[in-house]
This record gives C-alpha cells, structure tokens and sequence, in this order.
C-alpha cells in the first residue's frame, strides 16, 4: 500500500494522483473504524480492516488475495486483545475455507 494516500472528508481514500482507492468510516468519537480497499483498480474491493468494538485496534481484516471478487483470507480478533487469534484461508479459491487456524495467544 502506497504512503501516498490520504483519508478525505468526504470518506474517500485517494492517491495521490486523485484516483479513489477506497472508502473509510468514522466511529462516533470521529476514530478510523473501518476502511475498504480496492488495491488492483479492477473496481471491487481488495482489503477491507475494521475496529469492530470501537477501542482502536481492528479485530476484523478480510482480503481478496486473487483479484476475482471473493475474499480468500480472513483474519479475526475474537477476545479482543489486540492480537488476531482465529484465521481462514480458501487456498483454492473455490470459495470453501480450506485452512482455518486458532491460537489464543494470537498469531
């Protein structure tokens, strides 16, 4: 991800050339509480991370590694200590989670 970018206030992440890379939401305290990425420019969204329980760190990151509009890799904070803790992947991409993971401790 380029260090180019910005965050409008119109809720718009741009380049910095101008091109709409993305969308971001704001919690009611005016904190990053989700953003949505479209990283290939193919018009769907790539990566997406969001702050489910608002307390400043994302629990939730979702990306679609192959570009075909379905997300592939799934990462989750289930207890809330800031470490991402279970995980799914379709290594395949025929849109079954063939590896799930879970560690407690966080990866």
């Amino acid at each position: 991800m380029s260090s180019d970018r910005h965050f409008a206030s119109d809720g718009n992440i741009y380049e910095a050339d101008g091109t709409v890379v993305g969308t971001y939401e704001l919690d009611q305290q005016g904190n990053l509480s989700s953003t949505s990425t479209d990283e290939d420019g193919d018009g769907t969204i790539d990566t997406i991370v969001a702050d489910v329980d608002h307390n400043g760190t994302f629990e939730t990151g979702a990306v679609d590694t192959d570009s075909d509009g379905y997300i592939e890799t799934i990462v989750v904070d289930t207890d809330g200590d800031g470490d991402y803790d279970s995980s799914a992947v379709d290594t395949d991409a025929d849109g079954n989670y063939e590896t799930l993971a879970s560690d407690p401790s966080g990866f």
